[in-house]
């Protein structure tokens, strides 16, 4: 007979309990990723940068880079990358952002992506995220989600591309 282990799940108070560390709660279950590499950081910094500097004189909102805790319901995430449209920054009046971003941005690194193109997806779709790009840092390909009648729909897959119209963002790296 296999044995097969069970988790406990945790509420999100007992989560909120536990040190500040680079983990999320998902479905219930902590997660903790390893550090991300070189390539996944770079790719991340970069996209941050071009975004930052179309917006820094439109003041359209703020992109904030990982990590930050991201409450949706009982899950606590940490997106590589997320964007909150300047009339809704009140959401990380908490210091932590409670409630959906406007635009998430995930980069996948082998540990993650399932967590990314799956979990991750159908909760980011779920609480309403209108845009989510998954980056695939080794190629450069980019894939654009936008959210329509609750939905995602995959509004396009680019090398090397960023076109966000809730950012109001067009960058190429």
């Amino acid at each position: 007979m296999i044995e097969t282990e069970v988790k406990k799940k945790i509420t999100l108070e007992e989560f909120m309990q536990l040190p500040d560390e680079n983990i999320e709660l998902i479905n219930g279950q902590i997660v903790q990723e390893p550090t991300p590499v070189y390539g996944h950081q770079k790719i991340s910094v970069i996209i941050a940068s071009e975004i930052y500097a179309q917006l820094k004189d439109n003041n359209r909102g703020d992109i904030i880079a990982a990590p930050m805790d991201v409450i949706l319901g009982e899950n606590v995430l940490q997106p590589d990358l997320l964007f909150i449209a300047a009339g809704r920054l009140s959401i990380a009046g908490s210091g932590r952002v409670v409630g959906p971003p406007d635009v998430v941005f995930e980069i996948i690194s082998p540990s993650n992506a399932y967590r990314d193109t799956k979990e991750k997806f159908d909760l980011y779709e779920q609480f309403g995220v209108e845009e989510y790009f998954i980056v695939y840092p080794d190629d450069k390909m980019v894939v654009k989600y936008a959210l329509s009648d609750g939905k995602y729909h995959e509004a396009y897959r680019e090398t090397g591309i960023v076109k966000s119209e809730i950012i109001g963002c067009d960058i190429s790296f």
